[in-house]
């Protein structure tokens, strides 16, 4: 069949124009980059000298980059290196000598790197990728060095809701007091030691639902979405907040993650019930293993990173082969949901629905122990790096385990369901259904709680001033109270001390009363004997004036003398009287004061202990008001003291916290600042390039109009070699055809001819025939033996004689038929046939080629006749195209200009934007600045 062309040779140079325009669509490598790379660039950047390592001359050249690793971020043309350096804004420049590439080689370049970077026009792009994850180091030891710990991160949250969700997120970090909490949206990051938020990561893929740090503490994964929609897991730096990574593009929700130790692999799973293995260079699926017949639950890798364990709701467990994605092992053992796994080296514990935490030796594939965990199921469970677990379950506590199962901490009971339990250092932290979140001590001393749904910084604000002023205003009431307690202390305490030195003199007092009573009793003794010899004196000088008075009178003395010795012997007798009177008072005293010592001796034992009783009581009551202890008005002192302390701490707490809030609010305008400073300067070289890029469009416009003259002078000939090479190809077919019938006819006479040697050679043989009688009567006896086995009964001696027989008959049908088989084929080792044979496989061979040749003619007249109808085609409908393009062509010319003006105007204002917004950052930064050092700032 020959085809004939009817168009004119202008209709085949507008079919090319149009051909060319639909090419022009896509940038790609082979058509529009390698010829400025290999116009400026391959003298340096060649297989043979390969400056810096880098070989532009092939596309995987390019990809593969230089020896500091890629210059070509897919998608991403400002982050690329290679477009950075043939721009000349950063080293090595390109090319190091001559001019810079033009702007239209440029601006290629930049489509091409945002196009995806096509090899060629059907080539599909390379996936963009943001990743920046380092390779890590893998060891089993603590990093050397203080942990990562975040540094300035914002505190502002996505998202504040006035009811909590249910903590479906935690991971806390392996060495450092910090723990990760998913909310709504948002990730928040916690120092377990002071319970201080330390940062607010944006998670706007959806709600999270599970975290991880990798080994050395330096990366956060985070790994949800949103239910039946999406799903993703997401990498971020520690230290920094950046977000390094993003893997997965998952039609459900994300329920498994974790990351390699070396952290190259993320491995994660979900409803989809796949475990997928993705390369956090990249971002490329490495391995998509179906094996799990129910939702994958939980994933963990093991330390070194060369094996990956996956669980699912079925209580499916496997080990696989990390870098393979191969199965290592299969380990039965839970059969309900298995909620949470975790690796060790050498050992995988697994907390189920059945309530019981499993340890699995992954070498030997089996299970070494086994314990109830928590009744009714447990929900997490998971590895500390010295070797503790630690688990939470429907029992709504938190447990710490050794690997004995030996129960080492168990917290109070959650309201409702433990979801999540972590330990970060010798902090444990858990939460539940309702979103409550506990920290304890290793030993299970509450520390105090977290939230997953912290207050706006404008909240935290509002709620820490209004604090601060309330404890501020109760302040001077508080003193007043401690003062008034203070002075009535002040006053007891004197009322005591007087009370005690009355006491004291009481009980003086009373121990002197015996010692006086004694001394007066002697006294009266004393004046008793004293008074005694007084009246015996008396007695005898009233006597003796009596007898003077008496020998007067009788000797006739003279009145005087009578009257004088009479007035004498009167006193005399009135002294004797006064001296009887005295003993007689000094006897009754006596008496009474001998009474009185008989009294005091009596009672005084029970008064001393009655007044030392009462002195002790009021030496303790003293001592107590004195050191301000359990009396009532000490109490009251010590009360209002602490009331006064209280408020005073307060005050200084919610002063801190009012600094720290500020703090926090200016570095989250600086933060937004600065984010705004990045927009708008994206914004402004957008518009640059777009400034830039506008000619383009006449350059595009030219070179097509260039390309379709250059068509026209070549069409008829291409068209006419088309429609010569269809006709070639056409003609190829018919004895191609004829060449495949000769060589089956040829093959039958062959197979025939041969056929007809061997059944000749093998009729030659007599042991051939003889080996067949042989195999005829192995198989007669074989019918006997089966008919003379129907008349016995299974189990008799007889029966199994029979099966014995005829199993031993078998064999020798077997070996009998064997060698029938090697009698043949010896028969056939003859030259002859050996020949006949050969030329049987010949004939094959040549008409397998014959074969092929058909499909190839049929294939290459199928293409050829494809081509030259396209072309045709095109041909017939390329000229109204060739008609709108010359007269667009004014409008393209006038169109850039607008559009260059319009974009440099726009850049213009952008450019004040951007600088408006570079003083506003910086002023914000120097706010942040100036209050972090304690300086009150100028816009506070």
């Amino acid at each position: 069949m020959k085809l004939t062309a009817t168009v004119t040779a202008t209709t085949i140079a507008i079919a090319v124009l149009t051909f060319s325009a639909s090419a022009a669509e896509k940038v790609t490598y082979e058509d529009q980059v390698l010829p400025i790379f290999r116009n400026s660039c391959l003298n340096c950047h060649n297989p043979d000298k390969k400056k810096a390592g880098l070989d532009l001359s092939t596309f995987q050249g390019a990809l593969q980059g230089s020896e500091n690793g890629k210059v070509l971020n897919s998608g991403d043309a400002a982050g690329s290196l290679l477009l950075k350096c043939v721009l000349q804004t950063e080293d090595p420049k390109m090319p190091p000598k001559g001019d810079k590439l033009s702007d239209v080689e440029i601006g290629v370049i930049r489509k091409w790197i945002e196009g995806q970077l096509l090899e060629s026009a059907s080539s599909k792009g390379i996936a963009a990728s943001s990743n920046n994850v380092k390779v890590a180091v893998v060891s089993l030891k603590r990093p050397d060095g203080p942990p990562p710990m975040p540094k300035e991160l914002p505190l502002e949250p996505v998202n504040h809701t006035t009811v909590s969700n249910a903590l479906t997120a935690l991971g806390a970090s392996p060495w450092a007091p910090l723990v990760a909490i998913g909310g709504q949206k948002q990730i928040i990051l916690y120092n377990t030691e002071t319970l201080e938020p330390l940062g607010v990561l944006p998670f706007p893929e959806g709600f999270p639902t599970i975290i991880k740090f990798s080994r050395n503490g330096k990366l956060i994964l985070t790994g949800g979405g949103l239910g039946g929609k999406s799903g993703k897991v997401v990498l971020w730096d520690v230290e920094t907040g950046e977000r390094i990574g993003a893997v997965g593009n998952e039609f459900d929700q994300v329920l498994a993650a974790d990351i390699s130790a070396d952290q190259q692999f993320v491995a994660l799973g979900g409803p989809n019930k796949l475990v997928k293995i993705y390369s956090t260079k990249d971002g490329k699926l490495l391995h998509s293993i179906k094996k799990h017949t129910d939702w994958v639950t939980a994933v963990a890798f093991s330390p070194d990173g060369k094996l990956l364990a996956s669980v699912d709701r079925g209580g499916g467990l496997v080990i696989w082969e990390s870098d393979k994605g191969k199965e290592y092992v299969t380990l039965p053992g839970h059969q309900v949901m298995v909620t949470g796994v975790a690796f060790m080296m050498g050992v995988v514990a697994t907390g189920s629905e059945d309530g019981a935490i499993k340890l699995w030796d992954v070498k030997e594939g089996k299970e070494v122990r086994s314990w109830a965990a928590h009744p009714g199921g447990v929900q997490s469970v998971d590895f500390t790096p010295d070797g503790r677990l630690v688990s939470c379950g429907r029992d709504k506590t938190a447990k710490v385990w050794d690997q004995t199962g030996k129960q080492l901490m168990v917290s109070e009971p959650f309201p409702d369901i433990a979801l999540r339990a972590e330990m970060a250092g010798e902090r444990v932290i858990a939460g539940d259904w309702t979103g409550k979140i506990r920290v304890w001590t290793a030993d299970g001393k509450p520390v105090g709680e977290l939230s997953s749904n912290p207050p706006s910084l404008a909240e935290r604000l509002s709620t820490t001033s209004q604090t601060l002023t309330e404890n501020e205003k109760s302040i001077p009431s508080l003193q007043q109270q401690l003062t008034a307690a203070e002075a009535k202390l002040k006053t007891e305490q004197a009322a005591a001390d007087a009370k005690k030195g009355q006491l004291e003199a009481a009980l003086n007092a009373i121990k002197g009363e015996l010692p006086e009573a004694e001394k007066n009793l002697n006294a009266a003794r004393a004046q008793l004997a004293t008074e005694q010899k007084a009246d015996a004196a008396a007695k005898i000088a009233a006597e003796a004036a009596e007898k003077v008075a008496a020998d007067k009178q009788t000797a006739n003395a003279s009145a005087p003398e009578l009257e004088a010795a009479s007035k004498e012997a009167a006193a005399k007798a009135a002294a004797h009287a006064d001296a009887k009177k005295r003993i007689a008072e000094v006897r009754t005293q006596l008496t009474q004061l001998e009474a009185r010592l008989t009294q005091v001796r009596k009672d005084q034992p029970a008064r001393l202990a009655a007044a030392e009783k009462a002195l002790k009581d009021g030496i303790a009551q003293a001592a107590t008001l004195q050191a301000g202890g359990a009396a009532p008005v000490a109490q009251e002192v010590v009360k209002a003291k602490a009331a006064l302390d209280r408020a005073t701490a307060l005050v200084a707490s919610s002063k801190t916290d009012l600094g720290k809030w500020k703090i926090a609010k200016i570095f989250q305008n600086a933060h937004d600042a600065r984010a705004s400073l990045e927009e708008k300067q994206a914004k402004y070289e957008d518009l640059v390039q777009a400034a830039k890029d506008a000619p383009l469009a006449v350059d595009k416009a030219r070179a097509e109009l260039a390309e379709a003259e250059k068509a026209v002078s070549e069409a008829p000939q291409k068209l006419a070699d088309k429609e010569t090479q269809f006709n070639q190809a056409q003609q190829a077919v018919e004895p191609a055809k004829n060449a495949v019938v000769a060589g089956e006819a040829a093959l039958v006479e062959k197979e025939k001819a041969l056929a007809v040697l061997i059944e000749a050679a093998v009729a030659a043989n007599p042991a051939v025939g003889k080996m067949k009688k042989n195999i005829e009567a192995i198989t007669a006896d074989q019918v006997a033996i089966r008919a003379a086995r129907t008349t016995k009964l299974a189990g008799t001696a007889e029966y199994a004689d029979l099966v014995t027989k005829l199993q031993a008959k078998r064999a020798q049908l077997t070996q009998a038929q064997t060698a029938l088989e090697d009698l043949q084929t010896k028969a056939q080792d003859t030259p002859p046939i050996k020949a006949a044979q050969a030329e049987v496989a010949a004939t094959m061979a040549a008409l397998d080629k014959a074969r092929r040749d058909v499909r190839t003619a049929n294939e290459a007249a199928s293409a050829a006749e494809k081509a030259f109808a396209q072309a045709k085609k095109q041909a017939e409908s390329a000229i109204p195209l060739a008609a709108r393009l010359i007269k667009d062509m004014p409008d393209v010319m006038k169109n850039a200009e607008a559009s260059k003006v319009e974009a440099e105007k726009a850049a213009a204002a952008a450019k004040k934007d951007v600088e408006a917004a570079k003083v506003e950052a910086d002023k914000r930064r120097a706010d942040y600045e100036a209050l972090k050092g304690g300086v009150k700032s100028a816009s506070l």
